[in-house]
């Protein structure tokens, strides 16, 4: 006799060879599914193990990477135009000679203003008309009149000629009064070898005074 309390299933001849029947055959029902379901899952585990691992070995996904192969030469053949104009400027030096000529002209026109000299403040010319004085005071008589000879054959005028009344010199000078006859009294100077010259108000007119030594 069975120690579980008695149901349904048990309304049934004890003599009868069905005893036990439903629970014999719900249990390996159940047992069975169980194990398809496991068989099946390790099943796809072990499929997706072998595409992971052993196709990309096979060589089967490198179909992927084609495309990616394939991209490669048209980047390439995309650089190529673009190198390309950087060797079209070579023919530029042909255009460089046409520029040139435009260029050398400004060039010229800009360094002929600095090569042409400023015209330089022009000295005072001599003056020959304006008349000379002559004073002897070397004491050789005759002197004073060939100094007036000598001058007049420059082309001066002589309006004066006489001796030499004031402080004696040691040398030989030449008078002259302001700026305005300074270039008559330099004038006279190299013509005569006088190198001596004296600014003074006091003459009038530019003086040569002949002192000892002259010659």
């Amino acid at each position: 006799m069975s120690q579980y309390p008695r149901d349904e299933f048990d309304k049934v001849p004890e003599t009868s060879t069905r005893q036990g029947v439903h629970r014999e055959r719900l249990i390996p029902a159940r047992s069975s599914g169980v194990g398809l379901i496991i068989t099946v899952g390790v099943l796809a585990l072990l499929v997706g193990l072998a595409a992971y691992f052993v196709l990309p070995r096979l060589g089967i996904g490198e179909g992927n990477a084609s495309p990616a192969a394939s991209e490669t030469p048209a980047v390439e053949s995309s650089e190529a135009p673009a190198d390309a104009p950087e060797e079209t400027p070579s023919p530029t030096p042909s255009s460089s000679p046409s520029s040139s000529p435009s260029s050398s002209p400004s060039s010229s026109a800009s360094e002929t203003p600095s090569e042409t000299p400023e015209p330089s403040p022009s000295a005072p010319v001599a003056d020959r008309s304006q008349p000379v004085v002559v004073f002897n005071a070397s004491g050789i008589s005759g002197l004073g009149a060939g100094i007036s000879a000598r001058i007049g054959a420059d082309g001066w005028t002589t309006a004066l000629v006489g001796n030499w009344a004031g402080t004696p010199l040691q040398t030989s000078v030449i008078f002259y009064n302001g700026e305005a006859q300074r270039a008559n009294a330099e004038e006279l100077s190299a013509l005569l070898g006088i190198p001596t010259l004296s600014e003074s108000p006091e003459f009038s007119n530019v003086t040569v005074v002949a002192g000892p030594g002259f010659q």
